[in-house]
């Protein structure tokens, strides 16, 4: 099952690199951009936001939110389910070096499954 995980998030990875490479950065947002740009303008430090840069911020958390859901969703297969929990996604943090920084923003009271140490 773990081969099965890695090779997934792999093969995630080299489909995100295709799209990119084909020009497909800015075709179809997710996410609202004119939300993104009042969200960094929050900032006092930030008065002014080049266009591309919403874009490529929404671009970006596409990618992070899709590929946090791919390796939550293997534990809920491991566990026989069909709904994504919320130790799901705290096991798939644990499991990835990647995610280190939101280990402080899990629950603590959550039963997490080890994992074997995965190399991504």
């Amino acid at each position: 099952m773990h081969q099965k995980k890695q090779g997934a998030v792999e093969e995630y990875w080299k489909d995100v690199l295709r799209g990119i490479s084909s020009g497909g950065l800015g075709k179809d947002n997710v996410l609202p951009l004119a939300r993104i740009k009042r969200v960094m303008k929050v900032e006092q430090e930030v008065s002014k936001v080049a266009s591309e840069v919403p874009i490529l911020f929404s671009k970006i958390t596409e990618i992070f939110i899709e590929e946090l859901t791919l390796r939550s969703w293997h534990y809920t297969q491991e566990g026989k389910r069909r709904i994504l929990q919320r130790n799901d996604i705290c096991s798939a943090v644990k499991s990835s070096d990647v995610f280190d920084f939101l280990i402080y923003l899990m629950p603590r009271s959550v039963s997490i499954i080890e994992a074997p140490n995965p190399k991504y």
